[in-house]
């Protein structure tokens, strides 16, 4: 229902560091587009369905900022977090975040709470399987979304802002992902543009596609199955 399926078979492709710079030299923030000897080039939403096959729908998450109330709240109502645990959380990031460690050992915890609900005996214990549930698949799918398309750069955190397109599992292949991937890639390259940031988030493994535009542009096939080949490597 997510339209996220298509991430389970998506690797996060390490993309050298001036590979990277060179693209974001290129970067107008006002056309949003790469500027190149042979004219502007830009990633486009085709370029991220081509891509990813993920979803493009019209609903899009609000632009702004978690506060750290609201992630505790939302890790104890969706994710089955105590008051502790959550608030511990809050406190270590200083922001709505949770780490990738805590937050997969939280899936393995509920995952192993719903195998042991199976056979349940009261019914107590079928509505505690339902939450657990539904814990486990949102524990799922936001791990799935901060290792691959929303990847902080930090490697280490994932902004729970993605976990509100998880509140509601009725709506979810109402989200546009290939809209919000494709805007939050445009956001991080325009910051990355400034000379004081020394790194960008984001899934750069999208960057490949300009350069291999760039490549049927400027060279014949032969040259560009050995330069993609030295890229990759």
């Amino acid at each position: 229902m997510s339209g996220l399926t298509p991430l389970l078979t998506s690797v996060y492709e390490n993309i050298s560091h001036e590979f990277v710079c060179a693209m974001i030299e290129r970067w107008h923030e006002e056309t949003n587009s790469f500027h190149l000897p042979i004219g502007e080039m830009t990633i486009t939403l085709d370029d991220v369905a081509c891509l990813l096959g993920i979803l493009v729908t019209w609903r899009l998450l609000p632009d702004r900022e978690l506060t750290c109330d609201e992630g505790l709240k939302m890790i104890q109502m969706e994710l089955i977090f105590t008051t502790e645990a959550a608030a511990m959380e809050m406190t270590k990031h200083g922001a709505a975040h949770i780490s990738f460690g805590v937050l997969k050992r939280r899936y393995e915890e509920v995952l192993n709470r719903c195998n042991q609900l199976l056979e349940p005996d009261t019914l107590e214990e079928e509505d505690e399987r339902a939450q657990v549930r539904l814990a486990c698949i949102k524990a799922f799918l936001l791990l799935l979304l901060g290792w691959t398309i929303f990847f902080d750069k930090n490697s280490k955190n994932i902004n729970l802002l993605w976990l509100l397109a998880l509140q509601d599992m009725d709506e979810l292949d109402n989200w546009s992902w290939r809209g919000m991937r494709l805007a939050f890639l445009y956001e991080q390259l325009s910051l990355t543009s400034d000379s004081s940031v020394a790194s960008c988030d984001g899934y750069m493994t999208l960057l490949v596609v300009i350069f291999v535009f760039l490549l049927f542009y400027l060279l014949d096939c032969k040259c560009i199955v050995v330069c993609i080949i030295l890229v990759l490597i």
